[in-house]
């Protein structure tokens, strides 16, 4: 059976769209190559909360750092955020559902030291994939050794991997890859379709675009089924 890679960027808390590419993964790549933007999701994501939704936001250390590689930033240590972070999910969802059964292996992840973003998100990803049935297999684009960019690069990524097929976002994928050179590297091109599930929340209404754990202390057990049915 011909074997998928999917890509995506190395988020803190990722939402359901980014599991929901690597559900449909046997290799799935955090590009942690690439240059650190502070207005993405590498250091934030959101939590669903009374008023609607708020930001949870690992601080990170930018000054005289521009154009850092995602690999090499590195939290602000000075600031008790982990603490905080761990205490807005108990305040948001300490009676969500399925919050205790969840709680004791958060309050470890919380509990650690990590001086680098990617060390924080690997292991909140990690958690997630565990809990979502998730079994692809998690590798770094930096370890691939491709010094390439663009569509060459995601080529070189799937032939490293021994993957035939590239499983791109429905986003912007479309406009920027040349799909005749992952055909001439052997590589099919697929584009991966996310239809947000709606689930019960914390609180009335549904706000969609939450991080994985909104669905995941809501739904429980059944998470992975919602995810991807």
């Amino acid at each position: 059976m011909a074997r998928v890679l999917a890509a995506h960027q190395p988020n803190y808390l990722p939402w359901l769209g980014v599991l929901a590419k690597a559900v449909q993964a046997d290799v799935f790549v955090l590009a942690d190559d690439v240059q650190f933007s502070k207005h993405g999701y590498t250091n934030r994501n959101r939590i669903r909360t009374a008023g609607g939704w708020q930001w949870l936001t690992v601080p990170v250390r930018t000054r005289g750092r521009g154009g850092q590689r995602l690999r090499d930033v590195a939290v602000d240590e000075t600031q008790p955020w982990p603490r905080k972070h761990l205490e807005s999910l108990r305040w948001n969802y300490g009676r969500a559902p399925h919050f205790e059964e969840h709680e004791a292996a958060l309050v470890e992840i919380y509990g650690e030291s990590h001086g680098r973003l990617l060390d924080w998100n690997l292991g909140l990803l990690r958690f997630l994939m565990d809990r979502f049935e998730i079994d692809a297999e998690v590798r770094l684009s930096s370890h691939l050794g491709s010094p390439a960019e663009g569509t060459r690069r995601i080529a070189d990524m799937a032939v490293a991997c021994d993957c035939e097929i590239y499983l791109a976002g429905d986003g912007g994928s479309r406009s920027y890859l040349d799909e005749r050179i992952l055909r001439e590297a052997g590589v099919e091109v697929r584009y991966a379709g996310f239809e947000h599930p709606r689930y019960p929340q914390c609180f009335p209404g549904f706000e969609p675009g939450m991080c994985g754990l909104d669905l995941l202390l809501n739904c429980g057990p059944r998470s992975a089924e919602i995810l991807h049915p």
